[in-house]
């Protein structure tokens, strides 16, 4: 059961909170009117902290005088009244200061949330639920302040399943973002869970920036279940003083999602790192790579993968095992995780981070890649994805991945200036992956064959529409807000 203080990880370093130059203002003023707390529950969002197929985790926000709620769930069958069978589960409430932070004892100021007052988060986890069933709940803020219902359905015991991965949303959330959110949902209004790689927001303790990545999902994030990545923006720099400054995660993470918990993991990747065996067939693993040491994590990952029953293993981080952002190689990772994913096999690493699209394929017998390419029928170990959904964008590095070339890696197609989705597909042997631009448009299609453990390429649709590149697109500026 959660929740773990947000600072647990850094109070024995002693740091002091960084400020972040942001414009001053009074409580309310120039807020829009979707960020203030109130009696009312927002935010709502639904996540995975146990059995996917047995049980949902729901998160809210109200205003901080809200001490005690609940939320109600019931088969959402036809009939006209179904919440009258309805059943309710007290939730677990705590208030969370957005202007300061207690580090070692001492209030230390939040200038990105300036005068903004405490809220409460609230949140509750359905159990004994049906496999593969339809779900409605709804959630209370103050006492008969409800929330419409929301319809989700449970993980399957077996059959197809599909997904929605998106990498950084980051910049201009709210404005530009939320068309890829909702051209997402359009192209797969089935899909089971959004895996977010990362990078959510710009400023991770920024509460007008939360606000707005919660508006532009709106009522997505309370019926697709989330599995949020921390990125390098979801944490805050710290100011130690003396020597290197340390990230600490944001103190809003933990209250706004409700994750599984490992206690062989280290305490400051709690509910950062953890293992989702969504079903039979699908099991995502989930990396914190804004730790310096990744040592823990991988022989964890490679304890959880050597434990793992599932056919298709997934692994998600934020920071990319080959770089595809120019001047964003992350080699002490590589080194120690690429072994770990090789060496069991992993179908698929998706993560974000380098605001370009990379798809690659990775066979671990060779150790020169195809210079060819892939091509229908080829054997294949891993597919390694890099992609961005929001407006940030960089150049893709000068060099490709051809530096890469020892490790067998094979940059197959890459993209520039485009907010991109992806639709993952998991049908028995076959995993099925497209990429789409927001604008809904294919721009990457792949489909994987696995028998036992030997894969191979069925189809690799890589040339239409042309690669997209900065000088044959519209005009570039960077977002600022």
């Amino acid at each position: 059961m959660k929740k773990f203080a947000a600072l647990a990880a850094v109070l024995a370093f002693g740091l002091t909170v960084g400020s972040v130059p942001s414009a001053a203002h009074e409580a309310g003023q120039d807020m829009p009117p979707w960020q203030g707390a109130s009696a009312w529950p927002d935010r709502v969002i639904a996540t995975f902290e146990a059995d996917p197929a047995t049980s949902l985790a729901i998160s809210w926000r109200t205003a901080a005088n809200v001490t005690a709620t609940r939320a109600e769930i019931a088969l959402a069958t036809p009939d006209a009244r179904f919440d009258l069978t309805a059943r309710s589960v007290p939730a677990h409430t705590e208030q969370v200061e957005l202007d300061k932070l207690m580090v070692a004892g001492s209030p230390m100021a939040l200038a990105v949330n300036d005068k903004l007052p405490a809220v409460a988060y609230h949140s509750v986890r359905f159990d004994a639920l049906k496999p593969d069933t339809l779900y409605a709940y709804r959630v209370m803020g103050a006492d008969s302040h409800w929330s419409e219902w929301f319809q989700t359905r449970t993980a399957p015991l077996s059959g197809p399943v599909r997904f929605i991965y998106m990498g950084d949303a980051q910049n201009g959330v709210l404005s530009l973002w939320s068309r890829t959110i909702r051209a997402a949902f359009q192209a797969a209004p089935d899909a089971r869970f959004m895996l977010h790689a990362g990078d959510l927001v710009n400023r991770g303790s920024r509460d007008a920036e939360w606000a707005d990545w919660f508006k532009a999902g709106s009522f997505l994030h309370a019926m697709v279940p989330a599995i949020p990545v921390a990125g390098n923006h979801e944490y805050d720099q710290t100011a130690p003083g003396e020597g290197d400054r340390v990230r600490m995660l944001s103190h809003l993470w933990r209250p706004q999602f409700r994750l599984p918990t490992d206690d062989s993991l280290p305490a400051e990747v709690q509910e950062t790192a953890y293992v989702l065996r969504y079903s039979p067939d699908l099991h995502v693993f989930v990396l914190d790579s804004n730790q310096r040491d990744m040592t823990p994590q991988s022989q964890w990952l490679d304890t959880q993968l050597k434990a793992s029953t599932a056919k298709w293993r997934i692994v998600t981080m934020h920071h990319p095992v080959f770089s595809s952002g120019k001047d964003r190689d992350n080699a002490g990772s590589r080194e120690i995780l690429l072994p770990v994913l090789l060496r069991h096999n992993v179908d698929l690493v998706l993560q974000g981070h380098d605001h370009t699209y990379a798809r690659g394929l990775l066979d671990a017998s060779v150790q020169e890649p195809r210079r060819r390419g892939f091509a229908q029928g080829d054997k294949l170990t891993t597919m390694f994805v890099n992609s961005v959904s929001g407006p940030k964008q960089y150049q893709f590095r000068k060099e490709g991945w051809d530096d890469y070339a020892p490790t067998g890696v094979k940059l197959e197609r890459q993209g520039e200036n485009g907010q991109f989705f992806q639709v993952i597909g998991i049908d028995g042997d076959r995993l099925n992956y497209t990429a789409y631009t927001t604008d809904g448009v294919q721009y990457d299609h792949v489909v994987i064959e696995k028998r036992g453990n030997a894969k191979r390429l069925i189809k690799n649709d890589k040339a239409a529409p042309p690669v997209r590149r900065f000088d044959n697109s519209l005009p570039y500026k960077s977002p600022n807000f």
